[in-house]
């Protein structure tokens, strides 16, 4: 056992108690615009300044910040809660959280220049299955949040995605939702979006003889598209297939020279010797 020190206590502890402990030497304010109720956040000016440079110039640049306690008008307690968590090396919870928190969330750390943060809420956007409940509720937050560029287009191609996947399911929201109501309007430029964006084409597959896409099945070989492994034949004597080792110097400069492995026509064998050869003397035979 040793004694309590700065890497050994919970520096979370008690960071959002409503009487702060000697230590706080900052706090933020907030009031709830449903309830007019106000709420009061502590803090170290340090542990925050360490954490964000946005912070640290606030705190201890030329203009030093006079207000204490700080309102903040542009975030909610909760989500700033969660970010000041953050700076204190507690995990936010993001699985847990609804895409307008998650909003909220990308919006602080973006504002404060968390790009960890900010990566982490893209990833879980990013990572999260959408379903039918959830898609005008995640469009409406992106069309909210398209000053959040990032955070924005991942939301509406998790949505995008769904809408064009899931069919059966678009029909049924539109059963669900009365015309004329926003969120009717929500899911029409959702729609829009949809029709408007190409789905990710699956990468075309590569010719495992050539290693080469598209394939280069009777092209030339010269230095550019040379790639090891690829099966290859005399230009004038194609039914000898040569298979390609390495690329290696001329000696003289003039021609480049490569070295091959040998498969005699009609063998399945491949022998030891190895052959030397100029280019534009051979072709790729994947066929």
């Amino acid at each position: 056992m040793t004694d309590p020190n700065i890497q050994t206590i919970d520096l979370m502890a008690g960071i959002c108690d409503i009487s702060p402990n000697p230590t706080f030497d900052i706090s933020f304010t907030f009031v709830d615009q449903t309830t007019g109720e106000t709420s009061e956040l502590f803090a170290h000016k340090l542990v925050l300044a360490c954490g964000s440079p946005v912070f640290m110039k606030q705190f201890y640049g030329e203009i030093k910040e006079q207000k204490n306690p700080i309102p903040v008008e542009d975030s909610s307690s909760d989500a700033f809660k969660f970010f000041l968590d953050s700076l204190y090396n507690k995990k936010p919870p993001l699985k847990s959280m609804d895409f307008q928190l998650l909003g909220k969330m990308y919006y602080l750390a973006d504002k404060y220049l968390l790009e960890l943060l900010k990566d982490s809420v893209i990833q879980e956007v990013s990572s999260r299955k959408m379903v039918t409940e959830k898609v005008i509720e995640a469009a409406q937050v992106a069309e909210l949040n398209v000053h959040l560029e990032k955070f924005a287009s991942a939301v509406f191609h998790k949505c995008t995605s769904f809408v064009r996947d899931n069919p059966k399911s678009v029909l049924q929201i539109f059963d669900s939702e009365e015309v004329g109501q926003e969120s009717s309007y929500t899911l029409h430029r959702l729609m829009a979006r949809a029709n408007r964006t190409e789905p990710k084409q699956p990468p075309p597959p590569i010719c495992d003889k050539c290693k080469h896409d598209p394939c280069l099945h009777g092209e030339v070989l010269t230095e550019n598209n040379f790639v090891s492994g690829a099966r290859i034949c005399h230009i004038s004597i194609p039914y000898i297939v040569k298979k390609t080792v390495r690329k290696i110097d001329g000696s003289n400069g003039s021609k480049f020279l490569l070295e091959l492995k040998l498969k005699p026509a009609g063998s399945s064998a491949v022998t030891d010797v190895f052959d030397r050869i100029d280019l534009m003397k051979y072709k790729f035979l994947c066929k």
